[in-house]
């Protein structure tokens, strides 16, 4: 653990399915309202599909451990601070995620980041991907690409920051086909860095 309390790991499913797929959930309804009200040609989506199709890609996935994981301490004896009764006391709680898909023998997706409302603005989102950047390097990759909403200022700065560069739309990308134009997507090489 680290001061905060929050240490980052790099893990499969293996026993996070239902914790991660309510946050999956999470992020897909406040990603979904965001495009919706970014662009008009989109209608919307169902999350809890959406997150189950996630869960299924990650449980067959083609790399090792494609999961990557901040977890809060959990709080044993603090009456009150841990929000959710129905969690084990002794696990520690899932506050942000995101995800590492191989595309081919030297390329990989970044997806799905996402940190907690609560624990945003603390650098969280910062350290998941510096050990994602990490993991892809050790597992051999020499390219990371993403997407990302046009809207989510934040993420973007932080791919900036990082090193990410824009590029034009790889065929790979899920994206919908109504707002590839306004999507942004980002390149990482990671034999420069």
């Amino acid at each position: 653990m680290t001061t905060d309390g929050v240490s980052v790991v790099r893990t499969g499913l293996n026993g996070h399915e239902p914790e991660l797929r309510n946050l999956l959930v999470e992020y897909y309804e406040f990603a979904d309202e965001l495009a919706v009200e970014h662009f008009d040609a989109l209608d919307g989506l169902d999350a809890a599909e959406a997150a189950q199709s996630d869960l299924d890609r990650l449980a067959d996935a083609k790399i090792g451990d494609p999961l990557f994981l901040a977890l809060e301490e959990s709080r044993t004896g603090k009456e009150g601070q841990n929000s959710d009764e129905s969690r084990n006391s002794d696990e520690d709680r899932i506050v942000g995620t995101v995800q590492l898909k191989r595309l081919d023998e030297t390329t990989a997706e970044v997806k799905r980041l996402y940190v907690v409302p609560s624990r945003q603005g603390e650098g969280l989102g910062r350290r998941l991907m510096e050990r994602v950047l990490d993991g892809a390097r050790a597992d051999g990759f020499e390219t990371l690409l993403l997407g990302v909403g046009p809207y989510l200022e934040a993420a973007r700065a932080l791919y900036e920051d990082l090193g990410f560069e824009y590029i034009p739309p790889y065929d790979q990308s899920q994206a919908p086909p109504e707002i590839r134009d306004e999507w942004k997507f980002m390149e990482y090489s990671l034999d420069d860095s």
